[in-house]
C-alpha cells in the first residue's frame, strides 16, 4: 500500500520526531549531541525551513519546524538523517541506519500551542534548545518563532519572560497532548483552525469521530 503524501500547510508551525530503531539509541556520549548540532548547524542555512526549538534525548530527535515551501522538510530530514548516520557509523565502526522509518509530524496551532511546545522541547532533556530561548548561549541556526518575539519588545524582556514560562514548564495535559499529536500525526488546535488546515491541506488532518455515524431523522 503506497504511503499517503504528507499534508502542506504554509507557515504553519509543526513538531517533528524521529526515532531509533526499536527505540534504540542513537546517541552514546555527549560529543554525538555536539556532533548532531554541528550538522544542523552546517545544513540549515541550505534548507527551506526555520528551526524553533529542539530536544535530543537517547533515542529520538524532536524538532519545532515552520517550512517554508512543500518539500523543504523532507529534504532537511534526509540530509540531517544521512549525515548523523554517516558520522556515527564512522566512529563507532558500525554500519546500516540508525532511524526507524519516516519521521512523524503534526501541525499546531501558533496560540497557544508554539510556546507550549517550546517549553515541551527544552524541558525534555540537558540536550535543548534552551540555552538559546533564556540567552545563555545563542545558536545560530535557530530561528525563533514569531509566537516567542512576542513575548517582549527586547531580547532581555523575551528571555527573561521565557525563563519564567520555562520555569512553571507544562501541565501533564498539555505535554501528553504535545506527545500524542507528534506520535499520531493529528494536528493539534481548536476547531476553526483544525477547519482551516483540513480546507488548506485539502484533506482530514484530525482523527475521525470513533462509532457509527448518527442516523439521520426520517422525515
Amino acid at each position: 500500500m503506497a504511503r499517503m503524501a504528507r499534508v502542506y500547510l504554509p507557515n504553519i508551525a509543526q513538531l517533528v520526531r524521529v526515532q531509533g530503531i526499536n527505540g534504540a539509541a542513537v546517541f552514546f556520549d555527549d560529543a554525538d549531541y555536539e556532533g548532531w548540532r554541528a550538522i544542523l548547524r552546517t545544513i540549515a542555512p541550505h534548507h527551506a525551513v526555520d528551526i524553533h526549538a529542539y530536544a535530543l534525548v537517547a533515542h529520538s530527535v524532536y524538532l519545532l519546524v515552520s517550512a517554508r515551501d512543500e518539500k523543504a522538510l523532507g529534504r532537511l530530514m534526509q540530509d540531517l538523517g544521512r549525515r548523523y548516520v554517516r558520522q556515527v557509523n564512522t566512529k563507532y565502526k558500525r554500519s546500516g541506519t540508525l532511524w526507524e522509518g519516516r519521521y512523524r509530524t503534526a501541525y499546531i496551532q501558533d496560540e497557544p500551542h508554539v510556546i507550549d511546545a517550546y517549553v515541551w522541547l527544552d524541558g525534555m532533556s540537558e540536550h535543548t534548545s534552551r540555552s538559546h530561548h533564556t540567552g545563555l548561549q545563542l545558536q545560530g541556526f535557530i530561528q525563533d518563532h514569531p509566537q516567542y518575539w512576542a513575548l517582549g519588545n527586547t531580547p532581555f524582556d523575551r528571555q527573561s519572560r521565557y525563563g519564567q514560562q520555562l520555569l512553571a514548564g507544562v501541565s501533564a495535559k498539555t505535554a501528553q497532548a504535545l506527545g500524542q499529536a507528534v506520535q499520531t500525526g493529528w494536528a493539534l488546535g481548536d476547531a476553526q483552525f483544525l477547519a482551516q488546515a483540513t480546507r488548506i491541506g485539502g484533506r482530514r488532518i484530525t482523527a475521525a469521530a470513533r462509532g457509527r455515524p448518527k442516523k439521520q431523522p426520517s422525515k
